[in-house]
């Protein structure tokens, strides 16, 4: 382990174990041996004296975060009952994981012995977010995890039906026999008709080979025809031209002598890299897929002229029926950018105000509890403005402790009255608002059109409000919807209105410009209609192409519209605000209307993408054994004139490395607005196929030239899969004379 990810020491410290102590929150608690496993792929302890007890294991991939000290809601409960004591707060730390939907308390012996495992672990978790598939199937541990898997018997060699069930139920494959054979007749340097651990790893070599990449390599390359796939390479001018031939037009003001810094970058054979040489297995890996994972657009503007990520239902984890509100269900969609929670509060027992979802078997918890749970996580994701959108159904004595907790826990970082030295007539910018809090919710009781300030219109918001609770709305006071002329007069940018899913699209078609012209100024909501029992989501497009700041999404439902929010937020840096398109935010100059096309105020665009194959794609869940028959679909998502969707063949039994070579054409007019959508599909003659990785981002951000696409698991986590394709853009002249444009990185 190199430096990089800290020193070997702390992980061999882990390996050897500590003993520790399972903390469960009804108060029992089970001492026990935890250690890293030898691999470095999971943390586990040793198995109890129960006949049937059985170890968790928790696997870094699947860790969220490592959290130190007592800063649960379950914490608090057993310090009231004195099973545990304040002074444990430095001994105590929480693994959240699976997606903060689990957790495990521990109490280690001393404060160095916590220390060391929250230093460990965050090593390891590091280590784990910055690997690639590349660097994955170089690394011997992550390789000989398979052959141990393999190997039923404990024999320490893999039998040809070994091996065979190996590419079946862990790689996806199923090889034709005669190649089987050839590979592993290749790798048996021993002929005893077994594979060793050393000969399992040159096994997994010769089927990883990429016979795609070789392809291109023989067409980039002069002397590729007479070189082996294993031994093919590029020198420094054959990858010059190919890099200024094949990607982004901005490698045309690559110099030849900036072509061996790449080299030294990316080839790890030292041998090749002195003599100037890249070699296959490393090429690609430099075009590969790349974002911008850095903050570029201007953060000034008022807040009404960008995007937000924004939450419904942020305290559920699973259904809105039934399950618990949970405190961590808002760390998780933080860290995942989100700067727009919800938050239903209602009077709770002993005059402590709960969250929760009314009239449902939802199971509440406290509202002190989520806003202490989640100061800390704030702007770790993002510096940008956090709004908390509060649907007040509590009592004035409620409500009280309300401002009380948000005051006492927030402290400076709450907005508690308007800025100085700003300009009363404009919302203040992002950039004005670093690293605060916003209070968003209704200041002054009306008695009609609730129906588009509630969620919840079973149980009616509180008509009072309480003073002190009531002074935290400073800039974005909830009030009803009214048509534009009304809200000219009588409201001004502070004033924020809610929209029910299908009055929006009622007003989207009788009132287009009029509902636009009002996002030009002041912030709009849009949150799911009330028949979405089963917590699907609208489809977020069409309101954003009518300039909808904050459409509010169920971040626990997997489907696809989550998905385009996903991608939507990927620009920017992952910020949570995303700058509107010039023409919509001076809507009132352009006239833009998103159901006309006939005005040109964008920059059409030809999009041409090949897939070209996918490597190591997951099964459609967890549960199925069944190898993947994958098709990739993809789709842009925008105005309605630029809504495409075309799709690949199918590849029978192949979720290792199929290949499609398939080239597809889409013509954009409004490239600004466009989302591409590119998921991999698992075709089921009998049942609906099913979603097995996905990609969504701006079209603004993609880049031109070969690329891998690093797709997403359906719940936004990495995965290891990707798409090998080729992208090329082009700008459509009004003459059809057709320009190679560069897109932005």
């Amino acid at each position: 382990m190199n430096n990089e990810y800290g020193s070997t020491g702390i992980l061999d410290q882990l390996k050897s174990g500590s003993f520790m102590t399972k903390q469960k929150f009804n108060g029992k608690k089970f001492p026990r041996r935890f250690f890293l496993h030898e691999r470095e792929g999971f943390i586990t302890y040793e198995k109890s004296r129960k006949m049937f007890g059985k170890p968790r294991i928790y696997n870094v991939k699947d860790i969220d975060e490592i959290r130190s000290g007592i800063h649960s809601p379950g914490f608090e409960k057993l310090v009231k009952r004195g099973i545990i004591k304040n002074k444990d707060d430095e001994r105590v730390f929480s693994i959240m994981y699976d997606n903060y939907r689990k957790q495990e308390h521990l109490i280690a012996s001393d404060i160095d012995t916590r220390q060391l495992w929250i230093e460990g672990l965050q090593q390891l978790i590091k280590r784990h977010g910055q690997q690639t598939q590349y660097h994955l199937i170089q690394e011997e541990k992550w390789i000989l995890d398979f052959f141990h898997l393999a190997d039923k018997n404990r024999s320490n060699t893999l039998t040809k039906k070994e091996c065979r069930d190996l590419l079946t139920n862990a790689f996806q494959v199923e090889l034709p026999n005669h190649i089987f054979e050839q590979m592993f007749k290749q790798a048996d340097k021993s002929n005893e008709g077994v594979l060793s651990s050393d000969e399992f790893i040159t096994f997994f070599h010769i089927l990883t080979r990429r016979k795609d990449l070789y392809e291109i390599m023989k067409k980039h390359t002069k002397v590729a025809y007479i070189q082996p796939m294993e031994k093919v390479y590029m020198d420094k001018n054959d990858l010059y031209t190919f890099l200024r031939q094949c990607q982004n037009k901005n490698m045309n003001l690559l110099q030849l002598e900036q072509v061996q810094d790449i080299i030294n970058e990316y080839e790890k054979n030292t041998e090749l890299r002195d003599k100037g040489l890249l070699s296959l297995d490393e090429d690609f890996d430099i075009i590969g897929s790349y974002h911008s994972r850095q903050i570029y657009q201007d953060m000034t503007r008022p807040l009404c002229d960008y995007y937000i990520n924004t939450s419904h239902n942020t305290y559920l984890f699973y259904s809105q029926v039934s399950g618990r509100s949970n405190p961590e269900a808002y760390n998780r969609v933080l860290l995942m950018g989100c700067r727009a929670v919800e938050l239903d509060c209602y009077d709770g027992d002993n005059g402590r105000p709960i969250v929760t979802h009314a009239h449902t078997f939802v199971k509440p918890c406290s509202f002190e509890s989520i806003i202490r749970s989640i100061e800390p996580n704030l702007f770790k994701a993002s510096p940008y403005p956090v709004i908390l959108n509060i649907e007040n159904h509590c009592s004035l004595e409620q409500q009280k402790q309300m401002a009380r907790i948000l005051i006492d826990i927030l402290g400076d970082r709450l907005i508690t009255k308007p800025l100085p030295n700003k300009d009363p007539s404009i919302l203040p910018s992002p950039e004005d608002l670093k690293h605060r809090v916003l209070i968003r919710s209704k200041k002054i009781s009306t008695a009609h059109d609730e129906a588009d300030d509630n969620d919840t219109i079973l149980n009616p918001l509180s008509k009072d409000i309480q003073p002190e609770l009531a002074a935290l709305f400073i800039y974005l006071q909830n009030v009803p919807f009214r048509d534009s002329v009304y809200s000219k007069v009588h409201y001004s940018p502070f004033h924020s209105s809610s929209l029910a899913e299908n009055t929006f699209y009622k007003l989207a078609q009788s009132e287009p410009l009029n509902l636009v012209e009002q996002t030009t100024r002041r912030l709009l909501r849009l949150y799911p209609g009330g028949i979405r029992q089963d917590s699907s989501n609208p489809d977020p497009i069409e309101p954003w192409n009518f300039g909808i700041q904050m459409v509010a999404l169920n971040y626990h439902t997997e489907d696809d519209a989550i998905a385009l929010c996903h991608g939507k937020f990927l620009d920017n840096g992952g910020c949570g605000y995303v700058l509107k398109p010039n023409y919509l935010i001076n809507a009132k100059h352009t006239y833009f209307n998103p159901l006309s096309y006939d005005t040109n105020l964008d920059s059409p665009q030809i999009l041409t993408i090949k897939i070209i194959s996918g490597q190591f794609l997951p099964r459609s869940n967890v549960k199925t054994s069944d190898i993947p028959d994958p098709y990739v679909r993809i789709s842009t998502h925008g105005l309605h004139c630029d809504d495409y969707a075309r799709k690949t063949k199918v590849i029978d039994n192949n979720g290792f490395d199929p290949n499609w070579n398939e080239t597809f054409q889409f013509h954009i007019k409004y490239p600004q607005m466009c989302l591409i959508n590119i998921s991999v599909m698992d075709y089921d003659v009998l049942t609906q196929n099913d979603r097995i990785a996905y990609f969504c981002s701006p079209l603004t951000m993609i880049q031109t030239g070969y690329r891998h696409i690093h797709l997403r698991a359906n719940n936004n986590d990495q995965t290891y899969s990707t798409l090998f394709v080729h992208i090329n853009i082009q700008h459509e002249n009004d003459d059809n004379d057709q320009t190679i444009i560069s897109t932005r990185f």
